[in-house]
C-alpha cells in the first residue's frame, strides 16, 4: 500500500541511509506493490515484471543518498521503475533483432474475478483486452507512460509529470493523444 504520508517516507529514508535495513524493507513492502502492477502494465509479463521490480530496488538502495528527500518517495521509485521497463524493452528490442525471432509474452494473466460470465461473454471480453494491450503495447514510450501512470494506476497529472520530467500540461497532451489513439485502434478492430 502506498502511503501519501511524505513525513513516514522521509523518515524511513533516514533511518535507511542510517543503516537501518528494516526501513528499506518497510519501504519495500509499501511500495511494491504499485511499482510491480506499473511492470507488469509497461511488459505484460508477470516474470518479467517482477524482476523489474527487484531490479527497481536494488537502484534505489544504491542510489538512496542521491534521494532529493524534498520530493516524493512514490514518484522516485516509479521514476527508477518505468526507467527500468524501458530498459527491458531495449534489451527485448535487441534480442529480438539478433535472433531474429519474435520475443514474445508468456500467456500468463493476472487472475480474473471468482464470478462466472458466460463463455460467450469471456472469449468477447479477453479478445477486447488483449486487443487493447497489444495496442497500448504498440504506442512509443511517450504515450504509453503517461497512459499507463494516469489512466491505469491513478497517479495525478502532476504526479505523473514528477515521475516523467514533464510538465502537468504535457501529460495532459500525450494522454489525450494516446487515448485518441487506442480509441482509433480499436474501433478499427471492430
Amino acid at each position: 500500500m502506498i502511503s501519501g504520508d511524505a513525513e513516514d517516507d522521509a523518515a524511513l529514508v533516514q533511518r535507511a541511509l542510517a543503516g537501518d535495513d528494516r526501513a528499506f524493507t518497510l519501504i519495500m513492502r509499501r511500495y511494491k506493490e504499485a511499482l510491480y502492477r506499473l511492470a507488469l502494465r509497461y511488459t505484460n509479463n508477470a516474470d518479467d515484471a517482477y524482476d523489474i521490480v527487484q531490479q527497481s530496488f536494488l537502484a534505489a538502495w544504491k542510489a538512496l543518498a542521491r534521494f532529493d528527500q524534498a520530493k516524493s518517495l512514490g514518484a522516485w521509485l516509479r521514476t527508477i521503475t518505468l526507467n527500468k521497463c524501458r530498459d527491458h524493452q531495449r534489451r527485448k528490442s535487441v534480442r529480438l533483432w539478433l535472433t531474429l525471432s519474435p520475443v514474445g509474452f508468456d500467456g500468463r494473466e493476472i487472475e480474473a474475478p471468482a464470478a462466472e460470465p458466460d463463455a460467450e461473454q469471456v472469449v468477447s471480453d479477453r479478445l477486447d483486452l488483449d486487443a487493447a494491450k497489444a495496442a497500448i503495447a504498440a504506442f512509443p514510450d511517450a504515450l504509453r507512460a503517461p497512459l499507463l501512470l494516469v489512466a491505469l494506476e491513478g497517479l495525478t497529472m502532476n504526479e505523473a509529470a514528477q515521475v516523467l520530467g514533464l510538465t502537468a500540461k504535457a501529460v495532459e497532451n500525450r494522454l489525450y493523444r494516446a487515448r485518441a489513439r487506442l480509441r482509433s485502434q480499436l474501433q478499427l478492430q471492430s
